[in-house]
């Protein structure tokens, strides 16, 4: 009996799952080098039936995917522009010289330069970053 039960509801939830219009992004996020980014945010905006839509996914370890009602439950079709966000530095972390893990044109749309289409089904979508140049002292 509960294992009809489990079943029933695994179902459902299959069934409601791809009702939702939401397709599977996931992709891998590194450096020119080929080194994984460790962490920071990948976030994705488009107009899909006229209406805005954000979505965004948590990098670890070099792996991302992307959901919008909540992390990893996929994104609508559409084309999306996007941009990668590093972890936030502390004014004490930038007074001690840190910089950022990645180039700060990635964290703008107008310069990224990166974009995506979430077609129907499973998307993978790897994305290759810069590190910051370093400052020169003067």
């Amino acid at each position: 009996m509960v294992r009809k039960c489990y079943l029933a509801a695994l179902a459902m939830a299959l069934v409601t799952g791809c009702s939702s219009g939401r397709n599977t992004v996931a992709g891998t996020v590194t450096y020119d080098d080929g080194t994984p980014v460790e962490s920071g945010i990948v976030i994705g905006d488009a107009t899909v039936d006229g209406k805005p839509v954000s979505v965004q996914g948590t990098i670890r370890n070099g792996v991302f995917s992307w959901g919008g009602a909540k992390e990893g439950d996929g994104a609508l079709p559409g084309q999306y522009k996007v941009i990668v966000v590093p972890p936030a530095l502390s004014e004490y972390q930038m007074s001690q010289g840190m910089t950022p893990a990645i180039d700060g044109k990635f964290g703008k749309y107008e310069s990224s330069g990166l974009s995506f289409e979430v077609k129907p089904g499973k998307n993978e979508f790897n994305i290759t970053v810069t590190r910051p140049k370093p400052k020169r002292k003067e």
